[in-house]
């Protein structure tokens, strides 16, 4: 076998970029281990733009996924191990490759009929933890106890201390941002004087109305591509985000936030993270921003914060990334 680890996962457009940098994660922990590492992607260019030049890569076959699954099955005698990261579509690569390789389907949502060799499920949403497992030998790993977050979430999440109140803001809304609600949100903020640090993904493509804002406001600084951005949330009081894996991030640190949906999915998954204590669901976005300062309002007790700072560490534990890492050990 070539490699030892083959990674099938997509980044940029409505996907964005968590998928990729949990299966990042992963790969470094394993290269760590002096396991080979190959990533298989859709798009050289969306990947390129992350910017890790540590990692191979092998761009798949253009045309549709059964092209991509047909050049993955050309791959299988090359590759040991394939692990399938995508939000649609694993049910298709599991058939096809588990005859011949080992599968671990890492899933967000559930309700997929999967035949596998592990199913990997992090999401604290009991709704979404529900497979209809093909076969009895399937190892089935759910809850936040599975949770992967880069190592420096884990390493930094017992160094936040709420503040006394809102004063330093962190505008994130993934890898895209396709509705640019980070102009809307951090226009607003600047004007309502909070210091605020807006944090541009990878593949974030309307800079100019952004950048125009850094010229008007003194208190508004862009950041994009940060190395290490567990850093940079615990310096702030407050992060307002989209629903992701960015959320569990903030939970793992403590750092209270406002999460603001786009589809009925994440609506679902921010409901629960609210029900649990963490953070607020400000519901879907409209052009009236005036709601926001309601929220705002309600977060700025101290002690309303510190109790979501506690809640969020006691449900994610940070640890999920070296559990997912010693299970894929005993396979390769």
């Amino acid at each position: 076998m070539e490699y030892d680890v083959g990674i099938r996962v997509d980044m940029g457009g409505k996907i964005g970029s968590g998928h990729y940098f949990r299966c990042l994660a992963i790969a470094q922990q394993l290269q760590k281990q002096k396991k080979k590492v190959i990533f298989l992607v859709k798009n050289k260019t969306e990947l390129l733009k992350h910017e890790n030049k540590k990692i191979q890569y092998i761009q798949l076959e253009k045309g549709s996924e059964q092209i991509r699954i047909r050049h993955c099955k050309k791959l299988a005698d090359r590759i040991k191990l394939f692990i399938i990261d995508l939000p649609a579509y694993s049910e298709l690569y599991a058939k096809e490759l588990k005859a011949d390789n080992k599968i671990i389907i890492f899933d967000d949502v559930g309700n997929k009929k999967l035949d596998c060799d592990i199913i990997i499920n992090g999401t604290i949403v009991k709704k979404f933890q529900k497979y209809n497992i093909k076969n009895q030998n399937t190892k089935v790993c759910l809850g936040s106890k599975y949770l992967i977050l880069r190592n420096q979430f884990y390493k930094t999440n017992k160094n936040y201390n709420v503040s006394i109140s809102i004063k330093k803001i962190v505008v994130t809304f993934g890898g895209n941002d396709e509705k640019n609600y980070s102009y809307k949100i951090t226009k607003f903020l600047c004007q309502n004087g909070y210091n605020v640090t807006v944090i541009l993904g990878p593949t974030y493509k309307k800079n100019k109305r952004i950048l125009d804002l850094s010229k008007k406001f003194l208190n508004l600084q862009i950041r994009q591509n940060v190395k290490n951005i567990s850093k940079l949330f615990i310096t702030q009081d407050l992060v307002i985000c989209s629903v992701g894996i960015t959320v569990y991030e903030l939970a793992c640190l403590g750092v209270p936030c406002i999460m603001i949906p786009d589809t009925k999915l994440q609506n679902i998954m921010a409901n629960e993270i609210q029900k649990q204590g963490f953070g607020i669901n400000f519901g879907k976005l409209e052009n009236n921003l005036e709601e926001l300062r309601k929220n705002l309002s309600k977060l700025e007790p101290t002690d309303k914060r510190k109790k979501i700072s506690k809640k969020g560490k006691k449900m994610i534990d940070g640890k999920g990334l070296s559990r997912v890492v010693k299970i894929l050990l005993s396979l390769t």
